[in-house]
Parts: structure tokens; C-alpha cells; sequence
């Protein structure tokens, strides 16, 4: 179960209203006190419960929520309870009957202590106090101020900082939702939540409206990334940032430390960055500099996700060290449209490191494969253990997504080029004075084209081509899109090139539309997003391409487990 979406903003502000956002804290947590204590030390910041008081008291660092006792009717909150026992579900507990309280719209009492009081005998006392995780960015300054306050000096600006720090906490916890699965490669599950409804919130949830819910203004988001990120440039590691960005959640988290508290600063900078990238694709905010050619350094050289062409590679960051990357698939696509597709659909399954997938386009159906098949795919064999040979590294798989055309028109063509490609891989085995056997190379090299239809045909419907394609003409000034019969024309030719198994360019070209593959990519990608998500939800996938993506995303668990062949059966 989760809150329900409002239609309007709730009588609410602050930390409160954050309530009524979707699926909220399902991707980030919220902490109880010594839970967060717990998590700042585990970032190399030594806190008590009397510190935590006292950051409260002098409103240095104040807990996102505190849990009343008592309910009050004008307080409450049109949500519905969770009941987990977690700080979420006490949280949206206390919400609906109208026990929460946002601290930073009251002051503190001591009737609030953060300590078991002595003659409290209940066992299951608590203090009420919840945090939310991204406060633990937070922790430094506040003990930084609270040093000078300890000494009796005053900030004068300090009201106003506290204030935009408490709204880019709230801005972190709106946006998590959308954006946090996809920098971590994981999206959680809590116990009682809707995955199908998880999901399509996430595709279809309004970066404006979350921010505004947050209070902050959309341009401080950039801003904000940029300091985020000079705050982490200089930590202990660094300079292994380049290999770092490659690294997963889980095994980045398991750091300690100023350079764990980096890696969660870099995280939050690039939540609040691809809120920006989104905001600007709809034209609401300037896009982010484009960082290609720099000669200096920027805050933005150091995101988790490197957006410029000069970016380090995983082989060159790997390569400085002396390390070489393999990745565990090789897919080769044929055109530009695909190009754009593949890798941000299985990015969408986590599939978004090159040493998990490598995509590759070939220009072109009429390809040479066994270079890559000998010196890509081969597995490079070291000493040999009884019966088998263990690999000195990790194996390669190979897969061909082409249109069904030259050495792939028929199944007897693909089955032919798959056959070879094997046997060029089984005699660079042999030439290790090793063996591989059939099976390891079914496993390894795989075959498939879109059906019977070249890519864009094969996995749009007319109904989804038309639109992409009358935008592309009217912003190329065709006349022919004026015409009452555009739309009935492009259709027709469509429908002829599905019959005769043309490419998307034919019945552009007879309409005078200039191809432009990137755009019409760009288009449709909203449109497959979508279909795909409603597919995979319903367990009712059709589609050509998340086909591949399923199956490639089932080849780099199978080929990441394999760590040494069997040689003949």
C-alpha cells in the first residue's frame, strides 16, 4: 500500500506535504534517531542523542519528522497508512490520524528528550524523532556550526542557509522515487507496495510539480549539483573516481568514511542533474553546459554519470591501473535508431555499465563478424584442472540483433552464420591447446533479427510511427503536411512497406521527408518506454526489442557465472 496521489496540494507545507507524493521513501529511507546515528558514523561522523538534541535545539539539524501522542482532527493527512513496522510506516500512521509534526515549524521542548527518560518504564519507549537519509549531507556543517555556537558566536546568515538546506533535503526525497533506481541500479520493493503502479508513477511522475511540493525553485538545482560535487572532489579516493562511477551500489556502499559520504554526495548531485536534464528537454530551465573540449576542470567532470564524449572509459580507467574490462555481452545492432533504443532500454533493467553490455552498431546488415568472434568473444583459456580449463578472464558472449536481410534473411542463412562464427571461436580455442564444446557455444554466440520487418516497422505500430514522423516533416516545412490527406498518405505508404519489407526510409523518401534516424529515435522513445513498461508489467511481452533486452539481460547473469569450460561432451 501506498499514499495515495492528490489532485490538488494539501493544506499542508514542509516536510508534511512531501506525504502526499507517491510511493515517497520507498527508494530512500527514513531513520529513527539512533538509526541515523548509526548511519553517520558509518560516514565518519560522531554523533550522540545529546549532540542530536542539541543540533535540534539550536535548529542546526532538525529531524525531517516527529511522532506525537496526541492526535489532532485539523492534522490530519489524506494518506493511507502502510502499517509497516518501519519508520516509513510510522510515519504515514502518525500522518493519517494526524499525529506527525514537521519540526521546523515548531520550536523544541524539553518534554521531547531524545533520551529514555529514567522513570520511563515502558520497553517500547521511543523518542519520535525520524530522519531522512539525505539529512546525513547535512551532518558536516551542522557540527561545523555548532562548534562556533558552543563558543558563543552567531551567524547571521544561518536562518536563510538552514532554510535552503531543509528544502534541498525535501527536493532529494520528492525526486528518489524517479530518479534514485536508476543511479543505483536497484529499485526497492518495501513490503505492501504495487510494483506495476511503482512503476508507471515513476515513468510518468512531474519533475515541476515534485519540486514545487519541495519548495524549491527549479533553478537552484544546478547550483546546488555543482557544490555537492566540489565538496566530494577532494576525498581520499578521488582520484579513482573514473573507476569508482563504474562500480555498483553494492559494492561502493560497502566504503566507510569521508569517501562514502562522497559517493552519497556525487549520488544526490546527480538526482538533482537529471531533474535539471528533464526540465530542460521540456524547455523550463537552460540546458547544462556541454562539457565536451574542456581543457579545465568542472564540478560536472566528477558526476557518477559522465555526459561529454571525453569522458574516461571503464578499458581506459581500468587500463591506467592495469586492469583490462571485458564485458560480459557484445551486442551488435545494425542502425542509428537502434543504437539510441538498445542501451537505454536495458539501461531500464540495470544494464548500464559497459562491462555488463557493450552495444555496438555495425552501419549496415552485410557484416563481417568472426574479428570480433576470434578476438572479442574467445575465451582466454589459462591452466587446465582434470577435466576443464579455467579462464584467465571473464567470458564474452556475442549477440547479433540485425534486420532480416543478406546472411540473415532466412533461418538457414542465420543458423549458416551462427555455425561459423562458432567455428572461427572453437579454432581460436584449439590454438590454446584447449577444447570448448557445443553447448559453450550456443551459449556464446546468438543470432536474431526483429521478425520479418526492419527495425522501426517491426516495433512500432502505424499509430505510434505516424505522429514522430508528421512532427520530423512539419519541422522540416513539408508542405505535404498541410494536405487533408497527410495523414491517409503516410499510412498507405506505411502499410506498403510492411508489405514489402521495406525500410522506414522508403515511404519517408516517397513522401519527401528527409531522413533523420536520431529524431525519429528521440520520438519514439518515449513510446517504447512505455509500451515495454506496460508489457513487462503485464507479463505480456511482444515487442521485438525488449525481447532482446530480456534475453540479453538473461545471458550476462548466465555468462557472469561460467568461469571455466568443459571442453568436448
Amino acid at each position: 500500500m501506498t499514499n495515495a496521489p492528490q489532485d490538488t496540494f494539501p493544506p499542508f507545507g514542509g516536510s508534511l506535504a512531501l506525504l502526499t507524493v507517491p510511493y515517497i521513501f520507498t527508494q530512500d529511507d527514513l531513520l529513527t534517531a539512533e538509526g541515523f546515528i548509526k548511519k553517520a558514523k558509518e560516514r565518519g561522523y560522531k554523533l550522540t542523542l545529546d549532540i542530536l538534541q542539541e543540533l535540534h535545539s539550536h535548529r542546526l539539524l532538525l529531524p525531517l519528522y516527529r511522532v506525537s501522542d496526541t492526535p489532532a482532527e485539523g492534522r490530519r493527512i489524506a494518506i493511507e497508512p502502510s502499517y509497516a513496522l518501519n519508520p516509513r510506516g510510522w510515519v504515514l500512521e502518525a500522518a493519517a490520524e494526524g499525529r506527525l509534526r514537521d519540526p521546523a515549524d515548531e520550536g523544541y521542548s524539553a518534554t521531547w528528550p531524545y533520551k529514555r527518560p529514567p522513570d520511563e518504564e515502558h520497553d517500547r519507549w521511543w523518542n519520535g524523532f525520524i530522519y531522512s537519509t539525505w539529512q546525513l549531507l547535512d551532518v558536516k556543517t551542522a557540527l561545523s556550526r555548532y562548534s562556533f555556537v558552543k563558543h558563543g558566536y552567531f551567524h547571521p546568515s544561518g536562518d536563510a542557509a538552514r532554510m535552503r538546506q531543509r528544502k534541498m533535503t525535501l527536493a532529494l526525497a520528492a525526486l528518489a522515487t524517479r530518479y534514485l533506481p536508476g543511479i543505483l541500479g536497484e529499485l526497492s520493493m518495501p513490503m505492501g507496495v504495487d510494483e506495476s503502479g511503482l512503476r508507471r508513477y515513476r515513468a510518468a511522475s512531474d519533475v515541476r510539480d515534485l519540486l514545487q511540493r519541495a519548495g524549491l525553485d527549479l533553478s537552484r538545482l544546478q547550483g546546488k549539483a555543482d557544490a555537492l560535487l566540489a565538496q566530494a572532489h577532494s576525498e581520499p579516493l578521488g582520484k579513482w573516481l573514473p573507476l569508482m562511477r563504474y562500480a555498483s551500489y553494492k559494492g561502493w556502499s560497502k566504503l566507510h568514511g569521508e569517501p562514502l559520504d562522497a559517493m552519497w554526495r556525487r549520488v544526490a548531485a546527480e538526482i538533482l542533474l537529471r531533474a535539471h536534464e528533464d526540465l530542460a528537454a521540456d524547455g523550463a530551465v537552460d540546458p547544462l553546459p556541454d562539457l565536451t573540449g574542456t581543457t579545465w576542470w568542472t564540478s560536472q567532470h566528477d558526476r557518477l554519470t559522465p555526459r561529454y564524449e571525453e569522458a574516461k572509459t571503464l578499458e581506459r580507467a581500468l587500463a591506467e591501473l592495469g586492469i583490462s574490462p571485458h564485458p560480459k555481452v557484445i551486442l551488435l545492432v545494425e542502425g542509428e535508431t537502434e543504437l539510441y533504443h538498445v542501451p537505454r532500454l536495458l539501461a531500464e533493467f540495470g544494464l548500464t555499465q559497459p562491462q555488463q553490455v557493450r552495444v555496438q552498431r555495425t552501419k549496415g546488415s552485410k557484416i563481417n563478424a568472426h574479428l570480433i568472434a576470434r578476438y572479442g568473444v574467445t575465451p582466454r583459456v589459462g591452466r587446465r584442472l582434470h577435466d576443464r580449463w579455467m579462464l584467465d578472464a571473464s567470458l564474452t558472449a556475442l549477440v547479433i540483433a540485425m534486420d532480416a536481410e543478406n546472411d540473415f534473411e532466412t533461418q538457414a542463412k542465420r543458423d549458416k552464420a551462427r555455425r561459423q562464427l562458432q567455428e572461427a571461436i572453437r579454432e581460436e580455442v584449439k590454438y590454446q591447446d584447449a577444447d570448448i564444446s557445443q553447448g559453450e557455444l550456443d551459449a556464446l554466440v546468438h543470432v536474431r533479427v526483429w521478425g520479418k520487418d526492419k527495425y522501426e516497422l517491426a516495433n512500432f505500430s502505424d499509430a505510434e510511427l505516424v505522429p514522430a514522423i508528421t512532427k520530423i516533416a512539419a519541422k522540416q516545412s513539408n508542405p505535404r503536411t498541410e494536405s487533408p490527406s497527410w495523414d491517409q498518405d503516410l499510412r498507405a505508404q506505411l502499410q506498403e512497406a510492411r508489405a514489402k519489407h521495406y525500410d522506414i526510409k522508403v515511404p519517408l523518401g516517397r513522401l519527401r521527408v528527409a531522413e533523420d534516424k536520431v529524431e525519429l529515435a528521440k520520438l519514439l522513445w518515449p513510446v517504447l518506454l512505455a509500451k515495454c513498461e506496460a508489457e513487462y508489467v503485464a507479463d505480456s511481452v511482444e515487442t521485438p526489442v525488449l525481447k532482446l533486452a530480456l534475453e540479453v539481460r538473461r545471458l550476462v547473469g548466465e555468462v557472469g557465472g561460467i568461469f571455466a569450460l568443459k571442453g568436448q561432451a
